[in-house]
């Protein structure tokens, strides 16, 4: 009778979620989209999209407070003490942007936990609000418990670089990918994957050349690239951290954030601190 009740418990687990689109498995391939996206991307089309800077490294973020940018925290394993800044409203790296100073980045506990990859997530927070206009909008992440159907198209931005043909150079740039299962994407990163991240596969003259970037579908941000989407050689699968799976870890510093480095809190993170802790 117990097995028959864990069994039953483990059921009820793996159909919690709810599956993003609601209709059946997807069987898109790149072929069947005749009107892909340019590669060069305005950032009226995405102006949640961040630049960070810190020291001479540069990666990506989104915004989703005024003062909050979410990204990920393997951003900053090259440098991680360095000073930070943010650019948000800009088209390339070295285009006019507002530039505002970051006063402190927030790692995951348990970042690189049980791998290289696990819980590669962070905040930023920053010293002045973002202000908001037709090129810096804060998006929308998608809600807990939420998972992409195998063959669902996400489109990924980034800033180029020297990996990509030199008219991309320090360009805001794109890339169209497909959603893979996980279990196809072992075969590749192994134990790099987890239920904390998600796999698609690319088009080699669509990669990107940084990581931190969002991943979107039909604006709402489901994903981080982690690692995997800059490169021209085989098996070009990108492996981003999944914002679903961190959606209580991300509102909750959020909020904290706010907290600290705010007067007014911004009325859609009306959650109490305690019923968040008791979630996670």
């Amino acid at each position: 009778m117990q097995l028959f009740l864990h069994f039953t418990v483990l059921i009820q687990i793996a159909y919690s979620y709810k599956f993003i689109p609601t209709n059946q498995k997807q069987n898109y391939n790149f072929a069947t989209n005749t009107i892909l996206h340019k590669n060069v991307a305005k950032v009226e089309e995405v102006p949640h999209h961040v630049l960070i800077v810190y020291g001479s490294y540069f990666c990506s973020g989104s915004l989703i407070r005024s003062q909050v940018v979410l990204t990920t925290a393997s951003c900053f394993d090259r440098s991680p003490h360095r000073k930070t800044v943010v650019k948000v409203g800009a088209d390339t790296v070295t285009g006019p942007g507002q530039v505002i100073s970051v006063v402190e980045i927030k790692i995951h506990e348990y970042y690189k936990h049980s791998s290289d990859a696990s819980h590669d997530v962070a905040l930023l927070a920053l010293k002045e609000h973002a202000e908001f206009s037709d090129k810096v909008k804060k998006i929308v992440i998608v809600d807990p418990e939420v998972a992409l159907r195998v063959g669902t198209s996400i489109d990924v931005s980034g800033w180029g670089h020297s990996n990509l043909p030199a008219k991309y150079l320090n360009h805001l740039v794109w890339s169209e990918m497909v959603v893979i299962s996980n279990e196809e994407c072992r075969k590749f990163y192994n134990g790099l994957i987890t239920d904390s991240n998600f796999c698609a596969k690319y088009q080699v003259e669509r990669r990107l050349s940084d990581n931190g970037g969002p991943a979107l579908f039909r604006n709402l941000l489901v994903g981080m690239l982690s690692f995997g989407g800059t490169k021209r050689e085989e098996p070009h699968i990108a492996v981003f951290s999944n914002a679903s799976y961190f959606h209580r870890w991300i509102t909750l510093n959020s909020r904290r954030f706010l907290e600290k480095y705010c007067v007014d809190l911004e009325p859609d993170l009306d959650i109490s601190l305690k019923s968040l802790n008791d979630m996670i």
